[in-house]
């Protein structure tokens, strides 16, 4: 009977969540209108001009092209896979950034502008390494302070230990001399 009853209580409930997974929000869907001239959204493919300015460097191609873009790759996030850069990753989103990268590059783009330019569109996040500012010097500066204040820890323990045996071996010759002596 208990079996049974719990089976009915089970049933009801997994009832109750499908019905309640299954029912539409009423929310129209949001449509992206494309941007008002001169206006920046992030993301919606405006001319990278608005967004960069005028390269800075000089148009690449060949080999140089293809080192540059490599190097800007491996600092930057895959947006899919977060823990490999773009250069790893064999997303749809990473390839279409190498790409984005590439075409960067060969305008005369340098590699501070590509960088700024993903980091702008995708936020501080998309960077491999953290910038040294703000609350990520707490991401570079806790791995010192851990090992120096392990360190510290390592030493004053020892000093104690130096102590405390210290202290033994004096009470063990007073009492090898009081031993002796009588």
């Amino acid at each position: 009977m208990r079996r049974a009853t719990a089976l009915l209580g089970l049933l009801a409930a997994l009832t109750l969540a499908a019905s309640a997974s299954a029912q539409e929000t009423d929310t129209p869907p949001r449509v992206a209108l494309p941007p008002a001239e001169g206006e920046f959204r992030p993301g919606l493919g405006v001319e990278t001009s608005h967004e960069l300015g005028d390269p800075l460097g000089h148009p690449l191609s060949g080999e140089e092209l293809d080192r540059a873009v490599a190097e800007v790759a491996t600092d930057i996030r895959c947006p899919k896979c977060q823990a490999l850069s773009i250069a790893d990753s064999g997303a749809a989103s990473a390839q279409a950034m190498r790409a984005e990268a590439r075409s960067l590059l060969s305008q005369g783009y340098t590699r501070e502008q590509v960088v700024g330019y993903f980091e702008q569109r995708y936020g501080e996040f998309v960077l491999l390494e953290p910038r040294a500012r703000g609350l990520n010097l707490i991401v570079w500066a806790a791995p010192a302070a851990i090992v120096l204040l392990g360190g510290l820890l390592v030493a004053l323990r020892l000093r104690q230990r130096q102590r405390s045996a210290d202290e033994s071996l004096d009470t063990y010759l007073r009492q090898v001399e009081q031993e002796t002596a009588t």
